[in-house]
């Protein structure tokens, strides 16, 4: 470092020391003096306002939103971050950075604004996506980029104020909005548009230069309020009620193609197809689609390629669409580089993969459900009772694994072989699928091997139990299987079972009688039946809420079972060879493992090594992590896949650095000497070590959740990003939670103190309003160089008229619409019905009868 930089270095030392001391945001230290796994920090880390000598890696607190964000509130979801860590995009109810949009104020914006935050030499600073609103009036992100670090963003726009995806448009670097395509189809575009008339994204390339939609045929009631028009374009002829997908390939196309057609060879019910007709009138989905076999759920992980060019999707069977040239049963497929289809659960098997007698020769049709793809395409996983290949028994269901050799599969390989000839592998799903496809996770009640060396492991889970949900992984290189652990027993969860479904009935016994003499105290308060009526329904809902989890156990085991069925949002995650996998459960798997709710696991498939991550510093605090309420469990942030409105997974919810080597996760359990228990914390496992990264004692809450929140980690996990209601560095004014970056080698000098002044040079002038001079610029300073300062806050906007009943019941619908399931949907609008389009009338006689 130059003389002449550190010299200003130091100037920034003191007045971080004298501001730290004033705002109780501790001191930094002024001589090297290391943090709480390295013995020393870069001077410029351990001199900023935001280094704590608590933090591991040489860490230190960046405030990457903007100090001032219209009192904005952050949501987690939209959310990237760059595999670089130098870009983060968030989406914030607020206007702020010229983003021209308002939170629901007439013709503006109605949902959200989406922000880019980027890292600079002067602090992060804010640039707003979301087009003004006087251009296109509704504006939802679809996607961000992972192949440009976050610069390309998918988007459905509107020039109208519906809030509907008018077109979708690529905003590219510095930008420009390049029009993809429309987004509803000619018959409906203009005719009084409803939410079921647009296209809704599925998935994407990596570059979004590829993208795939599915839309919901209109039912027959639909249409005739659309005077006989369809929502689908010309040529599909899917029925009303099914789903469609479509796929659009770079910019300036006039309509988007179909996905589930025949490529003019494709073999379908016995019947070969012409180019171009759909495979199923009863509907193609992404991936999976929908719920299948056993209890595996929607799924559409790698379901489109990295570079777009395969896209797989499930053809769907129903007794309406019966018949020659229609499937028998729901079948997997690709549609490879938009001209050929290939069946890849009925395949044409090559010579010697089923042959007579095998069970596969002749074998009756089953449903195929995809669990995932390596993200070039080449590999596939599949769930399936049919016997495809040689060796597979005729019963049960079993994991698949399919090659894809350009437009033709290579080679089908059953995963799951059980080492008993003819017996059931009883697969339940797989839980992860490593990015180059190396390895898969997977649980099966099957006693698949023998006991493996897996160090670190309780002894008596050294080997898989038959009828337990035990854990493997695959190597579809060495076509090796290893047994994990067992994540349950069947007598646990029975066990488990018994005890959650007592406990909620105690909660519900407790929640009642206290609402029932709130309402009776109510009513002798001289309340009015329907007054005292939404008392009793405010003090239950509250009751039940405080009361959950407190009188045993609640939501472990279906916390344990999403591990491997929960929709698109398994929480566990792997390197991109699968070497390190990260996973939770409840059940001990780890020698001092003795907590009641769910805890963090790390497996090391080279070394074949268990860990549990979610352990206290020093091992003596909170019983060593051994969590005893449903609060207190460990988390990871969900990558949720493909969702409405959100970027691609890649680039969300990373909690796992590339090498394997941190893990970053949450728990209300104090694992620090810094941490108060019972508060939502955000800590990082390194090398057996764990160690606090949030300040441990923010217990604010966010619509009655914790505030903190951790959104991810970048690919190397130099930067751990995470919400925070706490004011962590000076320039922090905010009372709501703003978005931190924990960063390694990571924070900013201290922001500039404003010259002084004497006498009456102090006085100033009196016929202008004088200008609020804030400490620092917009971001945090940075550099060796003095920041202007800020300029006065704008003035307060007006307060957005409260929606009206109407609106939020249209609001609420539009949020149903995401959800793919049916009879979710319809659970969903139902609710939104009652809560906004009906007054309460039940009777208080009718209540007490329950």
């Amino acid at each position: 470092m130059s003389s002449a930089r550190r010299m200003v270095s130091v100037g920034f030392v003191s007045f971080s020391l004298a501001l730290g001391a004033g705002l109780g945001l501790g001191t930094a230290p002024a001589l090297a003096a290391g943090d709480a796994n390295q013995t020393a920090c870069p001077f410029e880390t351990e001199s900023s306002p935001g280094f704590r000598t608590y933090l591991p890696d040489c860490r230190a607190y960046e405030l990457v939103t903007p100090p001032y964000k219209d009192g904005a509130l952050l949501l987690t979801q939209p959310a990237a971050i760059s595999s670089d860590g130098e870009h983060v995009i968030v989406g914030a109810q607020g206007a702020f950075a010229a983003s021209g949009n308002e939170w629901f104020e007439g013709n503006r914006n109605p949902d959200l604004a989406v922000y880019e935050l980027t890292r600079t030499a002067g602090g992060w600073q804010p640039t707003a996506l979301t087009p003004p609103a006087t251009r296109y009036p509704h504006g939802a992100i679809m996607a961000a980029s992972t192949a440009d670090e976050l610069q390309t963003t998918l988007w459905g726009l509107a020039t109208t104020t519906l809030e509907l995806n008018e077109d979708i448009y690529l905003r590219e670097p510095g930008g420009t909005f390049a029009e993809v395509g429309p987004g509803v189809a000619p018959e409906v575009s203009g005719d009084g548009l409803q939410f079921e008339s647009e296209l809704n994204l599925a998935g994407a390339s990596a570059d979004l230069t590829h993208s795939v939609f599915w839309i919901e045929a209109f039912s027959g009631a639909e249409r005739l309020a659309h005077e006989g028009h369809s929502n689908l374009w010309p040529g599909d002829t899917t029925k009303g009620g099914y789903y469609s997908l479509y796929e659009y390939v770079g910019t300036g196309n006039t309509a988007p193609t179909l996905v589930g057609i025949s490529d003019g060879s494709t073999v379908v019910g016995g019947v070969t197809l012409p180019a171009g007709q759909v495979i199923s009138r009863c509907g193609t989905e992404l991936g999976s689609g929908g719920e299948g076999i056993g209890s595996a759920s929607r799924d559409t992980y790698n379901a489109v390629s990295q570079d777009g060019e395969t896209v797989f999707f499930t053809a769907h069977a129903a007794p309406q669409c019966s018949g020659p040239g229609e499937p028998t049963v729901n079948e997997l497929y690709a549609r490879v580089g938009q001209s050929k289809t290939v069946a890849i659960s009925e395949p044409s098997l090559p010579a010697g993969e089923c042959t007579s007698p095998e069970p596969c020769s002749g074998a009756t049709p089953k449903e195929a459900v995809f669990q995932g793809a390596s993200e070039n395409g080449g590999r596939v996983f599949f769930l399936s009772e049919q016997p495809l290949v040689n060796g597979a028994p005729a019963a049960g269901v079993k994991l698949y694994e399919a090659r894809l050799e350009g437009a033709t599969v290579s080679q089908v390989v059953d995963v799951s072989v059980d080492p008993t000839s003819g017996q059931s592998p009883e697969v339940q799903g797989v839980v992860r699928v490593c990015e180059d496809g190396q390895r898969v996770y997977f649980v099966a009640k099957g006693k698949l091997t023998g006991a493996d060396a897996v160090a670190g492991r309780n002894p008596e889970t050294a080997e898989p139990e038959e009828s337990a949900d035990n854990l493997y992984v695959y190597n579809p290189e060495s076509h090796s299987l290893t047994f994990v652990v067992t994540l349950l027993t069947a007598a646990e969860e029975t066990a488990l079972s018994t005890e959650e479904s007592t406990e909620a009935s105690k909660v519900e016994e407790l929640a009642f009688g206290r609402a029932f003499r709130a309402e009776e105290e109510a009513v002798s308060h001289g309340a009015s039946a329907e007054e005292a009526f939404h008392i009793f329904l405010q003090v239950e809902a509250r009751e039940k809420k405080d009361l959950k989890g407190t009188l045993g156990p609640s939501g472990t085991l279906a916390a344990d079972r999403n591990v491997w069925q929960v929709e698109d949002a398994r929480p566990a995650q792997a390197t991109a060879d699968g070497g390190v996998f990260l996973f939770s459960s409840s059940a001990d798997l780890t020698p001092g493992d003795e907590s009641k709710v769910p805890q963090l696991f790390e497996y090391d498939a080279v070394t074949q090594k268990l860990s549990r991550v979610s352990i206290s510093q020093g091992a003596t605090y909170s019983d060593d992590g051994n969590a005893s309420t449903f609060d207190e469990a460990a988390h990871i942030p969900t990558q949720t896949f493909v969702d409405e409105d959100l970027p691609t997974a890649e680039s969300f919810g990373s909690a796992l650095s590339g090498d394997g080597s941190k893990v970053l996760f949450t728990t209300a359990a104090r694992l620090a000497p810094q941490a108060v228990g019972g508060v939502t914390n955000v800590y990082e496992y390194r090398e057996g070590n764990v160690y606090l990264v949030s300040d441990g004692h923010d217990a604010s809450l966010t619509a009655e959740n914790p505030t903190v929140k951790l959104l991810g980690s970048d690919s190397s996990g130099q930067d751990a990003f995470f919400l925070s209601a706490d004011q962590l560095v000076p320039q922090d004014s905010e009372t709501q939670g703003v978005l931190y970056d924990a960063r390694e080698d990571g924070g900013f000098p201290a922001p500039a103190l404003v010259a002084g002044c004497s006498g009456e040079t102090c006085r100033g002038t009196t016929s202008t309003t004088p200008e609020l001079q804030l400490p620092g610029s917009t971001s945090q300073a940075g550099g060796g160089n003095l920041p202007p300062p800020v300029q006065a806050k704008p003035p307060a906007k007006p307060k957005p008229k409260p929606l009206t009943r109407a609106q939020k019941l249209a609001k609420a619908l539009k949020a149903c619409m995401s959800k793919r399931n049916k009879q979710k949907r319809a659970s969903c609008q139902a609710e939104a019905r009652k809560a906004f389009a009906a007054k309460v009338t039940a009777a208080k006689s009718t209540r007490r009868a329950r």
